[in-house]
C-alpha cells in the first residue's frame, strides 16, 4: 500500500525572497533536536547517579530550556549562512536568457497554433 503526496515546489517568481523557501526551518530544527537531547542526557546522567526524581526533572528542564536557547542561537547562525551562500550562489549563476533566434522560433509557433485553432473552429 503506497501513499502519494503530492508537494508543491514553487518556481522562483511566486518567492518574494530567493531564502524564503527554507525560512526558519534550520532555527527551528536544532532548538527542539537540542532541546531534546539535553533533556534525555539529564535524565540518563540523573538516573544512572542515582539522584531524587523531582531533582533529576527540575535538573532535566533546565537543561532542556537552556539546550533549546543554544540550538534557536546555533540554527539562525546556520540560517544566515545558507541564505548568504544561496543568494552567491544565484548572483554568480545567472539564468541565461534564450538566443533571438528560439524566441522568433517561438513566436512563429504561436503564431502558427492559433491559425490551426481558428481553422478548425472555422471547420
Amino acid at each position: 500500500m503506497s501513499v502519494h503526496l503530492e508537494t508543491d515546489i514553487p518556481d522562483n517568481e511566486s518567492l518574494a525572497d530567493p531564502g524564503e523557501y527554507m525560512a526558519d526551518v534550520s532555527t527551528q530544527l536544532a532548538s527542539g533536536v537540542l532541546g531534546l537531547m539535553g533533556f534525555m542526557v539529564a535524565l540518563v546522567v540523573g538516573l544512572i547517579a542515582g539522584n531524587p526524581v523531582l531533582v533529576i526533572l527540575m535538573r532535566a528542564i533546565v537543561a532542556m530550556l537552556v539546550c533549546a536557547i543554544v540550538g534557536r542561537v546555533l540554527g539562525a547562525a546556520g540560517e544566515i549562512c545558507v541564505r548568504e551562500y544561496v543568494t552567491k550562489y544565484k548572483s554568480d549563476r545567472p539564468q541565461p536568457t534564450k538566443p533571438r533566434e528560439l524566441i522568433d522560433l517561438d513566436r512563429e509557433q504561436r503564431a502558427h497554433e492559433s491559425v490551426v485553432d481558428t481553422m478548425k473552429k472555422a471547420a
